[in-house]
């Protein structure tokens, strides 16, 4: 969990800045679930990257493929899942 709350941090300072018109999250794995307490149910790698998006008011698009053009995005954000035993 801790790990979840200062990547939250740290990108408050590192997306806050740049003031990212378009922001593209690749949800490379998006069966990969976890149960969250706080959350109290399933939530995927990129859940905690897109409430710390919205809420800073920045906009963003998530998709499970990677476009071939990525010239149009300010900020990607690339979630390659939890390691699995």
């Amino acid at each position: 969990m801790f790990r979840i709350i200062l990547l939250a941090y740290s990108l408050i300072f590192f997306v806050l800045p740049l003031h990212a018109e378009h922001v593209f999250i690749w949800n490379f794995d998006d069966e990969d679930v976890f149960y969250c307490d706080e959350y109290s149910g399933d939530i995927d790698c990129s859940y905690w990257i897109e409430q710390t998006l919205t809420y800073n008011g920045h906009t963003f698009e998530t998709d499970t493929l990677l476009p071939t053009d990525l010239s149009t995005c300010d900020v990607v954000f690339v979630t390659t899942g939890w390691f699995r035993c």
